[in-house]
């Protein structure tokens, strides 16, 4: 892989564990439990944690230090990560220098709730602009993407 990897390449190598995070979420929700809330958070929807929160986060952090050890990532658990410190930076980097932002569970109040209106969100972002957005719908087992320049898709995850 390129030193530099291109937004596509990247969303392509973490495909598997996206899909992986998805079914994760979705098969065991009914199950999960809540973590204490986090602390400075102002209100009940930002102060939610879970397993999934945590467990989606760190699988995807190991598949990025696995595949673009030198990409810079901020994830939204990171008071709770083992691995922030891995990363070469979690700020937003010059043009072409990526940022991986991940929301695990977006909608983790719901998630908890038992509703089937939660996401995983994944952004690429560098100093200019977003290069890529990513939301994946467990429950309706699909995604929504757009790279900069080239478009907006969705799909099914069974299907890149």
């Amino acid at each position: 892989m390129s030193s530099t990897p291109t937004p596509r390449q990247i969303l392509d190598t973490l495909w598997p564990f996206f899909q992986v995070a998805a079914a994760y979420a979705r098969d065991l929700q009914a199950r999960m439990r809540a973590h204490p809330a986090k602390t400075g958070a102002d209100n009940p929807f930002a102060a939610a944690l879970t397993d999934a929160d945590l467990s989606i986060q760190t699988l995807l952090e190991v598949a990025v230090l696995g595949s673009f050890p030198t990409l810079r990532f901020y994830g939204e658990e990171e008071a709770s990560s083992y691995n922030t410190r891995y990363f070469r930076s979690r700020e937003l980097g010059p043009p072409g220098d990526y940022l991986l932002l991940l929301d695990p569970i977006d909608g983790t109040r719901f998630y908890l709730d038992g509703h089937p209106n939660y996401h995983l969100i994944v952004s690429l972002a560098d100093a200019e602009d977003y290069a890529a957005v990513l939301a994946i719908n467990p429950p309706q087992g699909t995604y929504a993407y757009a790279l900069r320049g080239a478009g907006a898709s969705a799909g099914s995850l069974r299907s890149p």
